[in-house]
């Protein structure tokens, strides 16, 4: 990252668990990364993320949609004040849920391409760092 012309406050440090899977010591240089564990990490996360997608899971209907999957989010999340109740407290509440509905649906799915492109990311710094320390070794 750059600073600011003027010298500014630098970017705040990076404070990593301790008990990632993957992270050891830090020997002054660095902490020390197993990168076949965190690719285990990364393949676990997929794993989840294809779950909260909607893919079929193992031993369910092709139709499976599951709690907290984009799609029952959407279809379950789309409630309005027609379907909260037509008296006023009922037709005000029906509007926040609208609203949030409205804010959070795209959101949702949002968090989830995002999740897969850091995943995606993490794993070309992996490549990378592997591919320039074997060029780099005698």
């Amino acid at each position: 990252m750059s600073r600011p012309a003027d010298g500014g406050t630098p970017p705040p440090e990076l404070k990593l668990p301790t008990d990632f899977p993957g992270l050891g010591e830090d020997d002054g240089s660095g902490p020390f990364i197993d990168h076949h564990e965190v690719r285990n990490v990364i393949k676990a996360l997929r794993t989840s993320l294809g779950a909260l997608r909607g893919e079929t899971v193992p031993n369910m209907s092709a139709t499976w949609t599951g709690p907290g999957t984009v799609n029952q989010v959407s279809y379950e999340g789309n409630v309005g004040p027609e379907e909260a109740g037509q008296w006023e407290a009922a037709s005000a509440f029906g509007n926040n849920i609208h609203f949030a509905y409205n804010a959070f649906d795209p959101s949702y799915a949002l968090l989830i391409e995002h999740v897969e492109k850091w995943a995606n990311a993490v794993e070309r710094a992996i490549a990378n760092y592997e591919r320039f320390h074997q060029d780099s070794s005698a």
